[in-house]
C-alpha cells in the first residue's frame, strides 16, 4: 500500500452509520425442518486433542504496557462485543459504505444502493475470458488483468427495498453471515469460502431476483424434494440455476419475483451435481488440522439434500491434494488463481506433503540441506562479524517504523546467530549479544518512538502512528511482515539464550507472544480474532488491512509472508509449543504450494494466463486483479523490486518456496539483463537469491575484497550472506 494510497483512504473513511443488530431469527428451509446434516463420512476425523487449532496460544487480557485506544474508524454494521477480521475476504462490507465487493470464491457479492436501481445484495461469476488485459492488450506480455467489477447477474432484492442497512453477524475467518434490513423485514445470506450456492432466506418479506443484465429465458424445469428448479438464461447468454421453496415467476425482463417470504438457492450453470446438493445450505465455517499436514474446511449445515451434503468450491492448491469425497465435474473460473472444481461434501479436507519438519535454524537449500563450511569461509565469515558488529545496533533499531526496526533487529540477531552458532566466536558473541537484546528490549518494553497500542474497536496491536506514518500499521496494514521480523529476531536470540524470554517477569515472551496473538491465533478469543493475515483457504495471507477496495484484498512480498510463518516456526521450537510449530509448518507447507501457483511463475506454471507467466511474478497479487508492480515502484534500473520484494529475506525457508528451477528461470529471464548496472541494496537482495541455483557465484560476490556496503539492503549483514552462501557452497 503506497503512501499516498494510505493518505487518501484515510481522508475517506468518515463512518457514521447506526451499529444495532436486530434480534435473528433461526434459518428456515420451508420444506423440511432445519438440522445438521454432517455426515460422519464426510467430516474431518480430527480430534480435540490432536487439532492444532483447539488450543488457543494464550487468552489473558494483552500486557498493560500496550495503551488501550478506540479506533478512529469503526467497523459498519458490526457490534464490537468479538474481534472483527480486518484482512480477510468480507472486510470490505465493515468499511466506508459497506459497497466495495467480496470475493467469496467463485462468486463475488456486493452491496449495491445505486440510485433508480434496485437496492440489495448484487452478486457475478466472470469467466476468464472476460479478463481486462493491459495497458496495452495487444502485446504478448501484460502488466496487469483484472476482471470486469460490479456485473449484476442478479440481486437480492425485495418491494421497496430502500433504506436498507447491512449488518453482519457469527464473525469467524472463513465466514460470516449477512443481513439485509428495513422497516418491512430482512434477507439474511450466508458468506462462505468455496459455498457451492449463493442463499438467500427471506424474512416477513417477497423475494425479488433482479437482474441487470436481463433475462432472457426463465424456465420452471422440475421438483426436488420440495422445491422448484428454474433455469435462467441471461442476455449475455450465461445459464444460473434457481431453486426455491415458494413459486418464483419473470415479471419483466430485469424481475424475478415471488409471492410471499421463502428460501431462495442460486448457482451458475446448470448440473444434476446442484440438484443433489441443494435444500441445504452451510451457515459457518471452521478450520482443524493435524501436525501430520491434514487441515480441513468443516461447514456447519442446516437443510437437507438428496446427497446429504452441500456443494463446496475447491481452489487449484486444494485440488492437488484433496481427500474429501463426492469429487464432480463442475468447474468455474476464478479470478486470479485458475479453475475452481466442485465437490460434493460438508467438509473440504486436504492431505499437505512434505512439511518442512527438518528445516530449522542452519542454511538450507533442496540440493544443500546440511551446512558445511571450508576453514578459508570461516575465517572470511569472522572478518565480517568483526565489522558488522561495531555498528550502532539500539541507534539504527529504534526508528519510527516496526517494519524497518525488524528488519534491523533480524540482522543483528543474525549475526549474533552466526557468531554463536557457525563461528563459535565467544568473544564476538558476547559483543553484539548484549546490543541486540537491548535493542529488541526497547520494543518489548514499548519505548520505541511510536509504540504500541492495544485497539478496543476492531481489537489487534497496532502503531500509535498516523497510517501513512507506519506503512497502514495503525490499519492494519502489513502485521505479519512487520511482526514477523520481530517474532524472528527474537528466536534467533532465544535460540542461544533461552532464558532471556523470561527474565524481567517474562517480558520478551510476553512480547512476541502478543505480536503472535494478533497475527495468527489459532482461534478467536476475546482480545484477538482467528489467524489475522494467513487465509487459510486461499493459501497465503492478505496484507491489505481496513482500506475499502474495488479489487479486494492483495499482497505484495511472498517472501515476508513465509517469513514470517518461518519465525514463528522457530519460536514455537524454542518455547516447546508443538501446535504452534505444526501450524507454521501447515503453513509453510500450503504457501509452498499455492505461491507457486499464483504468486511465483516456472515457465511451465498451468494456472494464470501465458501474458502474465512471462513476469515470473504476479507483483501485487489481489482477489481480482494482478498487477506486476509493487506499491512504491518499480526500481531504478528496470523491475527490480518488484522481484527484491519477493525475495527478501533470504533464510533457510527461502529454498522450499523457491525451487532452483525458478529461481534459474527467473534470473535469466528478468534479472541477468539489469544486475550490473543496480547500484543500491537490492542488487545484494537479487545476489543472496542466485544462491538458490548458484551458490557458487553469489558466495564470491559477497567475498570480493572490493566489498561495496552500498549495495547490500539495511535488513541484510554481509555476514549472514557469507554464512549462508557458503553452507550451500560447502
Amino acid at each position: 500500500m503506497g503512501i499516498k494510497d494510505l493518505k487518501n483512504k484515510f481522508e475517506r473513511l468518515g463512518l457514521h452509520h447506526d451499529q444495532s443488530i436486530p434480534s435473528q431469527k433461526p434459518f428456515q428451509v420451508k420444506q423440511s425442518q432445519p438440522q445438521q446434516t454432517n455426515s460422519s463420512k464426510e467430516q474431518s476425523q480430527v480430534s480435540k486433542n490432536d487439532d492444532i487449532f483447539s488450543k488457543p496460544i494464550a487468552t489473558n487480557e494483552p500486557p498493560k504496557i500496550f495503551a488501550r485506544r478506540e479506533h478512529s474508524f469503526k467497523p459498519q454494521g458490526c457490534t464490537l462485543d468479538q474481534p472483527i477480521q480486518t484482512n480477510n475476504f468480507y472486510n470490505n462490507l465493515t468499511l466506508e459504505d459497506q459497497t466495495f465487493p467480496i470475493w467469496t470464491l467463485p462468486y463475488s457479492l456486493w452491496l449495491t444502493k445505486d440510485p433508480d436501481q434496485d437496492h440489495g445484495f448484487a452478486f457475478n461469476h466472470t469467466d476468464a475470458q472476460q479478463r481486462v488485459f493491459g495497458p496495452d492488450p495487444n502485446t504478448s506480455t501484460s502488466q496487469f488483468y483484472f476482471n470486469p467489477p460490479r456485473i449484476k447477474s442478479f440481486v437480492l432484492s425485495s418491494e421497496n427495498f430502500d433504506n436498507v442497512k447491512l449488518t453482519l453477524h457469527d464473525h469467524r475467518k472463513n465466514s460470516v453471515t449477512a443481513r439485509l434490513e428495513n422497516d418491512q423485514g430482512c434477507i439474511v445470506v450466508p458468506l462462505l469460502y468455496g459455498m457451492g450456492f449463493i442463499t438467500a432466506i427471506y424474512d416477513r418479506i417477497k423475494p425479488i431476483l433482479a437482474s441487470q443484465v436481463g433475462v432472457q429465458e426463465f424456465k420452471k424445469v422440475s421438483k426436488i424434494d420440495g422445491l422448484t428448479k428454474y433455469t435462467v438464461k441471461l442476455f449475455n447468454h450465461v445459464v444460473w440455476s434457481i431453486y426455491s421453496d415458494i413459486d418464483l415467476q419473470l415479471k419483466d425482463p430485469n424481475h424475478i419475483v415471488g409471492k410471499t417470504p421463502g428460501t431462495v438457492q442460486i448457482a451458475r450453470g446448470d448440473s444434476p451435481h446442484y440438484d443433489e446438493t441443494v435444500g441445504c445450505y452451510p451457515t459457518s465455517c471452521d478450520i482443524s488440522g493435524t501436525s501430520s499436514g491434514e487441515y480441513s474446511f468443516n461447514y456447519n449445515i442446516v437443510g437437507k439434500s438428496r446427497s446429504g451434503t452441500t456443494l463446496v468450491w475447491a481452489l487449484p492448491h486444494q485440488q492437488e491434494v484433496i481427500k474429501s469425497n463426492g469429487n464432480t465435474d463442475l468447474t468455474l473460473d476464478s479470478p486470479t488463481k485458475g479453475l475452481m472444481k466442485a465437490y460434493k461434501t460438508n467438509s473440504l479436507i486436504m492431505q499437505e506433503q512434505n512439511l518442512p519438519i527438518d528445516i530449522s535454524w542452519d542454511p538450507w537449500t533442496s540440493f544443500a540441506t546440511h551446512a558445511k563450511y571450508s576453514s578459508s569461509a570461516i575465517q572470511l565469515i569472522g572478518q565480517a562479524a568483526t565489522d558488522e558488529i561495531q555498528q550502532d545496533v539500539v541507534g539504527m533499531a529504534n526508528i519510527d517504523s516496526m517494519y524497518t526496526s525488524g528488519k534491523i533487529l533480524d540482522k543483528f540477531a543474525y549475526i549474533a546467530f552466526v557468531c554463536h552458532f557457525i563461528l563459535k566466536d565467544e568473544n564476538l558473541t558476547f559483543q553484539i549479544l548484549p546490543k541486540v537484546k537491548q535493542a529488541i528490549e526497547i520494543f518489548a518494553q514499548n519505548r520505541q518512538k511510536f509504540p504500541l497500542v492495544y485497539d478496543t474497536t476492531w481489537k489487534g496491536l497496532i502503531s500509535s502512528a498516523e497510517p501513512g506514518a507506519d506503512f497502514g500499521n495503525s490499519n492494519y496494514n502489513d502485521h505479519h511482515f512487520h511482526y514477523g521480523y520481530h517474532i524472528h529476531a527474537i528466536a534467533l536470540i532465544a535460540k542461544i539464550d533461552e532464558a532471556w524470554l523470561h527474565d524481567k517477569n517474562n517480558l520478551i515472551y510476553d512480547y512476541a507472544v502478543t505480536l503472535l496473538r494478533d497475527t495468527a491465533s489459532p482461534q478467536a478469543d476475546e482480545f484477538f480474532p482467528q489467524s489475522r493475515c494467513f487465509c487459510w483457504y486461499n493459501g497465503h495471507s492478505f496484507a491489505h488491512g481496513i482500506f475499502a477496495s474495488g479489487d479486494g484484498k492483495d499482497e505484495e512480498s511472498s517472501s515476508e509472508d513465509y517469513h514470517f510463518a518461518y519465525g514463528m516456526k522457530l519460536f514455537a521450537n524454542v518455547i516447546k509449543d508443538q501446535a504452534m510449530e505444526s501450524r507454521a509448518n501447515l503453513m509453510l507447507a500450503i504457501m509452498r504450494r499455492s505461491m507457486n501457483m499464483y504468486m511465483l511463475f516456472s515457465n511451465d506454471n498451468k494456472i494464470q494466463p501465458s501474458k502474465i507467466i512471462s513476469n515470473k511474478v504476479s507483483g501485487i497479487l489481489f482477489e481480482n486483479k494482478i498487477d506486476y508492480a509493487t506499491y512504491f515502484g518499480r526500481g531504478t534500473i528496470g523491475d527490480e523490486w518488484i522481484h527484491g520484494i519477493h525475495m527478501l529475506p533470504i533464510t533457510p525457508i527461502s529454498g522450499y518456496i523457491r525451487n532452483p528451477k525458478f529461481v534459474k528461470e527467473e534470473w535469466d529471464s528478468k534479472l541477468a539483463p539489469i544486475i550490473d548496472r543496480i547500484p543500491d541494496g537490492w542488487k545484494g537482495i537479487l545476489m543472496l537469491n542466485k544462491a538458490l541455483f548458484d551458490p557458487k557465484s553469489s558466495y564470491e560476490w559477497f567475498a570480493r575484497p572490493d566489498w561495496n556496503p552500498a549495495q547490500i539492503d539495511n535488513g541484510m549483514s554481509r555476514t549472514w550472506s557469507l554464512a549462508y552462501t557458503a553452507a550451500l557452497l560447502g
